[in-house]
C-alpha cells in the first residue's frame, strides 16, 4: 500500500524542505528516504500525486510566491536565490510560467485583472489571483490595515517553545473537511492504541499548502498528537516534530470559514506592521477544543517568527 511508504516520503519532502536554496538531485533525495532511486521514483509519485521534480519546482514556486507577498521588504533576487534559482532572470521566466504573472505583481496586486493563467492553472485547473493572497483589498488605505493589525495585536501572545515530537497521519484528500473529520478519528484511535494519549487529546495540525497557490488535490494537512522521541510508530503513522523557536500564538474562535481568512490577515496585515517576519509559512494549528462544531471551531494558530531585517 502506498500508505506504508508514507513515513519514507515524508523524510524526503523534509530533506528536500531543508535543502530549498540547493540544487537537488533525486538519487539524494531518494537516499534520505532509504529508497533505490528507481523505485523512489514510483512510490513518491503514487503517494504525493506528482514526481519528484515536478514536486520540487512547484514547492520552491509557491513558498518564493508567499515570501513576495508577505515579506515585502526583501528584495526579490533573494527570494529567488533562496528558492534555488542561480538568477533573478531565471527565476522571473520561471514565476511567470508558472503562475502566470510577474513576481512584482504579487507585490502589487490589482483586483481589477482576471486570474493569471500559467502552469497551476493549465495542468491543475487552479485559478491565481495575486489580491487573495491579502486579506484586504488593495485599494484599502493603509489605515485600515493598521487597524487589522492594532487588532491581532490586541489578541497575540508570544511562546518560546521547545520543539515537539509528534505522531502524525496524513491526510488522503487535502483540506477536504469530511476526510479531515476521518483523519482525526482514525488518528486518536491509533494514538490511544499506541498508548500515546488517553481521553485528552493534545491535538496539533499542520497544514503544509496555501489554499491560494496550491491545487486542493496537492495540499498536505497531517493529524498529530506528542509521542516520544524514537517512538515506534507502525504505519501509516509517522513522525513529525513542530521545531523549537520563537511563536506568535494567535487564538480563534468562530466559523470555520473564516479561518483562512484569519490566517491572510495575519499574514498581509500584521506582519508587514510588526517587527517580525515568519520564520516559515508552514501552519501549525493547536486545537483547543474538539473538532468542528456546528461549523464553529476553537483554536490556537501558531506561527514561527524572527526579526525582520
Amino acid at each position: 500500500m502506498a500508505s506504508d511508504y508514507r513515513p519514507r516520503i515524508e523524510r524526503a519532502i523534509q530533506f528536500i524542505a531543508d535543502h530549498g536554496d540547493e540544487p537537488l538531485t533525486v538519487a539524494e533525495v531518494a537516499r534520505a528516504a532509504h529508497l533505490s532511486e528507481f523505485h523512489f521514483h514510483r512510490i513518491f509519485s503514487s503517494v504525493m500525486g506528482e514526481p519528484v521534480g515536478r514536486f520540487v519546482t512547484r514547492r520552491r514556486l509557491e513558498l518564493a510566491a508567499l515570501r513576495l507577498a508577505y515579506e515585502p521588504d526583501r528584495p526579490i533576487t533573494d527570494i529567488a536565490l533562496s528558492a534555488g534559482y542561480s538568477s533573478l532572470s531565471n527565476f522571473s521566466k520561471a514565476f511567470a510560467a508558472f503562475f502566470g504573472c510577474s513576481p512584482s505583481q504579487v507585490r502589487r496586486p490589482d483586483a481589477a485583472l482576471p486570474p493569471a493563467i500559467g502552469t497551476l492553472t493549465r495542468r491543475y485547473g487552479k485559478a491565481f489571483r495575486p489580491a487573495d493572497l491579502h486579506a484586504l483589498p488593495p485599494d484599502v488605505g493603509d489605515d485600515e490595515r493598521r487597524r487589522q493589525a492594532a487588532e491581532l495585536s490586541r489578541r497575540v501572545r508570544f511562546e518560546t517553545f521547545p520543539g515537539l515530537t509528534l505522531a502524525c497521519l496524513s491526510s488522503p484528500a487535502g483540506y477536504d473537511a469530511a476526510a479531515l473529520e476521518s483523519l482525526w478519528t482514525e488518528l486518536i484511535d491509533r494514538a490511544r492504541q499506541l498508548g500515546l494519549c488517553g481521553d485528552t487529546v493534545d491535538a496539533w495540525g499542520i497544514a503544509h499548502d496555501s489554499p491560494q497557490l496550491t491545487a486542493p488535490e496537492l495540499c498536505r494537512y497531517h493529524a498529530c498528537v506528542p509521542c516520544p522521541d524514537g517512538a515506534a510508530l507502525p504505519g501509516p503513522l509517522f513522525a513529525g516534530r513542530i521545531p523549537a523557536g520563537r511563536y506568535a500564538v494567535f487564538p480563534y474562535a468562530g466559523d470555520v470559514a473564516g479561518v483562512e481568512k484569519e490566517y491572510r490577515a495575519i499574514y498581509s496585515s500584521w506582519f508587514p506592521h510588526s517587527s517580525l517576519a515568519p520564520d516559515d509559512f508552514t501552519s501549525v494549528d493547536h486545537y483547543v477544543h474538539d473538532w468542528p462544531v456546528d461549523g464553529r471551531i476553537d483554536f490556537e494558530i501558531w506561527i514561527k517568527v524572527r526579526p525582520r531585517t
